[in-house]
């Protein structure tokens, strides 16, 4: 639902909109005006894995670990993502 109030204030077809920051960061087309403050709201966890019956589990294990790397984890903290405490 955000990222349509997101697309709805890119578009003007709405003054103003609230959605993560990772996504306003990722368009051009919005200023953020304000962020909630971290202590107001549970943390928003996006978590990753293996699955142990995946088809192809080599490429599954190589993309995990490939966003472990430092260029990765610098690319999602410059969208607005941080790591777990």
């Amino acid at each position: 639902m955000e990222k349509q109030v997101l697309t709805y204030v890119e578009n003007q077809n709405a003054d103003t909109g609230v959605a993560y920051k990772s996504d306003a960061l990722s368009s051009k087309k919005v200023k953020i005006a304000a962020t909630a403050n971290e202590k107001t709201h549970a943390s928003i966890v996006y978590s990753v894995g293996v699955m142990k019956n995946s088809t192809h589990p080599t490429e599954a294990q190589l993309f995990y670990d490939d966003l472990q790397t430092e260029k990765s984890l610098k690319t999602f903290i410059n969208y607005g993502f941080k790591g777990l405490d």
